[in-house]
């Protein structure tokens, strides 16, 4: 298929591909400043919370890699637990659902450790942002439509609500504005102390929820080495669990001993590697998880589908890659879960609380049953690559489709040689339950094909919403010059300086 995506953004200084194109805007300003990899990571996220309102926000999580020059990859695991006090069950919807929010921990520990800016100038896009406004995109005003029902529910003195929202319309949010002023001012305390952390106890408590503000002064951001695994002959670093960024691993680990370039197979060996990893995803949160399942055989048939099923369809959150000419990469994953999170404002702060405890997952409390102050498994799953001598990181947002979007897109550059527009470019598959759904535009013949193996073939219909909006961008070192790459879905967008 000819790709038909948006070119690759080239520079001599920093990349950045991001979930937006006003957040690409915010981190190519913060390069343009001095700033490096992180800082730009930290100014896009910040903006992607003002403009991507429905999928990821203060009130969610971080996960993301960070590349050093020497090679060494840190994983950020921005999460957080579920309350001290929580006694279960978990209920449906509402700030029962809500975890403790990771996201501003998180982008301040990497920043502290790895930045070069002033921790406040990084805020200022997102403040212009929220103040004076942005026009409203197709996906915010759609996902205000989807839940209109919710937010009348939990969030009916959102200022966002005040009119009517139709693509252009500019949307102001000036009590979030604020906060962001505090965080920037005086950094994560302003969100985890406080009246802030005060107003977020309150808020769930209002609703049943257990959230309280000593969860909020306790939470930490789990650091580790990233988990790595060879594909192709390049080397994959993934996000540790509890995320399932490993599932990618095991995928492409199965693929790695297919020979045969042949796209029906392919795809098919990549179904069935990515439902057998998915039977392992309650292990996730088990201690030295990530050992045993890079072991584990996936019994994979190379001819027939046994259609196990395993991921579902719920597709959000969004995604951030940036690089600098120094060597340092950064792929991220930010998210409040399901869309607008559980749907609950925090007025007083102008965001939305996650709904992050939903992905618990079993009954079994030793596993990914849902327990007080644990963190459930996670489907935020940013990947980063180095080959040769370029190392970049791809990620994308899509719920359990994360690893399957990413899978392909790495197998299609990898395995296949494709180019970095041509991988993202092509349709995508997915997993859902037990159906293969393919996109709109797959090729006929390969998905008849499928259907003879066994799969219970199903064409998605218009929106390319489930098949994610995947974002690259890396340093190739041969010359120290820096790219980027974004998904035609979505609102991703690149650009470089």
């Amino acid at each position: 298929m000819t790709a038909l995506g948006r070119p690759v953004a080239r520079g001599t200084r920093g990349a950045v591909a991001c979930g937006h194109p006003l957040a690409t805007d915010a981190a190519l300003e913060v390069f343009r400043r001095g700033g490096g990899a992180v800082d730009a990571a930290v100014a896009a996220a910040a903006a992607l919370s003002v403009v991507l309102p429905e999928a990821c926000g203060l009130g969610g999580d971080a996960l993301f890699l960070v590349r050093q020059p020497s090679g060494e990859v840190q994983a950020f695991n921005g999460s957080g637990r579920s309350p001290a006090r929580f006694a279960g069950p978990v209920p449906r919807d509402g700030a029962g659902t809500a975890a403790v929010p990771g996201l501003v921990a998180a982008l301040e520990d990497a920043q502290r450790q790895y930045g070069h800016m002033a921790w406040n100038r990084l805020w200022e896009p997102a403040v212009r942002l929220a103040t004076d406004g942005f026009p409203a995109g197709e996906w915010l005003v759609g996902a205000l439509d989807r839940h209109r029902e919710r937010l009348a529910r939990g969030a009916s003195g959102w200022e966002v609500l005040a009119q009517p929202v139709a693509i252009g319309t500019i949307v102001r949010q000036r009590s979030l504005g604020v906060l962001l002023r505090r965080i920037a001012a005086e950094g994560a305390p302003a969100f985890y102390l406080g009246p802030v952390a005060e107003a977020i106890a309150c808020t769930a408590a209002r609703e049943g929820g257990a959230l309280t503000a000593h969860d909020l002064s306790a939470h930490d951001t789990v650091r580790r080495a990233s988990i790595v695994s060879r594909f192709r002959g390049a080397i994959v670093h993934a996000q540790p669990p509890v995320s399932q960024a490993i599932f990618a691993l095991m995928a492409l680990k199965e693929l790695d001993g297919v020979e045969d370039l042949n796209r029906e197979l392919r795809v098919h060996v990549g179904v069935e590697a990515i439902e057998a990893a998915f039977q392992h995803r309650a292990e996730l949160n088990t201690p030295g998880a990530e050992q045993a399942l890079l072991n584990a055989p996936l019994l994979v048939d190379h001819a027939l589908a046994r259609r196990r099923g395993g991921p579902t369809m719920p597709s959000h959150t969004t995604a951030v890659a940036t690089a600098d000419s120094d060597g340092v990469v950064v792929s991220m994953v930010i998210s409040v879960f399901g869309e607008f999170g559980c749907a609950t404002l925090v007025p007083e702060g102008g965001f939305f609380l996650n709904d992050r405890m939903l992905g618990f997952t079993d009954g079994l409390a030793l596993r990914n049953g849902a327990a007080a102050s644990k963190r459930p498994v996670h489907t935020l799953s940013p990947l980063l690559v180095e080959q040769d001598k370029r190392a970049f990181a791809a990620a994308t947002p899509g719920a359990d489709g994360q690893v399957q979007t990413l899978t392909q897109v790495l197998d299609a550059m990898l395995a296949e040689g494709s180019g970095i527009t041509a991988a993202l470019d092509r349709r995508r598959w997915r997993s859902v339950g037990g159906t293969l759904v393919v996109e709109e535009g797959f090729e006929p013949d390969v998905a008849e094909a499928l259907a003879g193996r066994g799969h219970d073939v199903a064409w998605a219909q218009g929106s390319a919403h489930p098949f994610g909006a995947a974002v690259v961008a890396g340093v190739d070192q041969r010359h120290g010059g820096v790219f980027a790459a974004a998904d035609l879905r979505r609102e991703a967008w690149a650009g470089a300086y």
